[in-house]
Parts: C-alpha cells; structure tokens; sequence
C-alpha cells in the first residue's frame, strides 16, 4: 500500500467522522444529488472542461497523484482540458454521499479507460469534499489516489456511553 493511498483513505475517513460529530439526526444521504454528482462524469466524456470546472468553488483545490494541486475553476479547467484531450473517458461510482447542513462529502471509486474505451489505464479512491455557498453546492476539495480502491471508512459511530 503507497502513501497516496492511504492519505485519500485518511481524507475520506475525516470528513466521515466530521459529519458524524454532527450527529445521525443532523446528517443526510445523499447530501449531493446523485444527478449533480454525476454530472462531473458526463461532462467530462462530452469534453465539457468548462462544465466540469463551473462544479468547483472559487477557492476548491483539486489534488491527483503524481500532480501538483490545482487551485482555482481556471487551473481545474486546465487540468481537465488537459485531460479530456488526451482522449480517455472516465467512470466514477459513489459509495458514499452524505450531507450535513452546508457541508457534503462524496467518496468512491473511479476508473479511466483509454479513448477506445476498451483498456482500463488508471483506477483509484477520491473524496470530494462539498460546501452549499448561496443555495448552490460546489466542491471545494477534491482529492483522488491512483492504485487500487480504498475500502470505505465505516460510518462513524454514535457517541454511547462507557460500559457498565
């Protein structure tokens, strides 16, 4: 197991725990619609790199392995642009969306497969991290981790009180 690997396990096991401080009673699944959330992947197979870009907030960060951070719509644009260009398309599966007041996190599994679609070239974990800025949902922290997928952290357990 690699260390980019285990930080994206790590990111996705905070935000879990975040929001599960917020209690069961205050937390929602799935806290991003599942359309807006697919709308990452079907943008960037139709080659929208501006799309993609408008899901993230003005200060999101987008951290891949092997890259340095992108900070910014603009330099995500980039990214992705870049991206798109080379000719993969990508498949991107959620296990977990959860949503509590004006914060979400959506962590899964994704996949790229070469611009034939036929040989799978990367897989790995993310977890995004998003914020409901003026009724509309942006993601502010995108993190991936190329290598094989990251089980997902158990959902965080209510406080009990200690054994008797």
């Amino acid at each position: 197991m690699n260390w980019k690997t285990v930080f994206g396990g790590a990111i996705a096991a905070a935000a879990a725990m975040t929001l599960g401080a917020c209690g069961a009673r205050g937390s929602v699944s799935p806290g991003v619609s599942p359309e807006l959330k697919h709308s990452w992947e079907v943008n960037f197979n139709r080659g929208d790199a501006a799309a993609v870009a408008a899901l993230y907030a003005p200060d999101a960060q987008l951290v891949m392995s092997g890259s340095e951070t992108a900070r910014g719509p603009e330099a995500i644009r980039a990214v992705v642009a870049a991206m798109i260009q080379s000719g993969v398309k990508v498949h991107i599966d959620s296990s977990q969306n959860v949503g509590a007041g004006d914060i979400a996190y959506v962590f899964g599994t994704y996949s790229v497969q070469d611009h034939e679609g036929r040989k799978e070239v990367e897989r790995g974990s993310y977890v995004e991290v998003w914020r409901r800025e003026d009724g509309a949902w942006k993601i502010s922290l995108d993190v991936n981790a190329t290598g094989p997928a990251v089980a997902a952290p158990a959902p965080a357990a209510e406080a009990s009180s200690p054994p008797k």
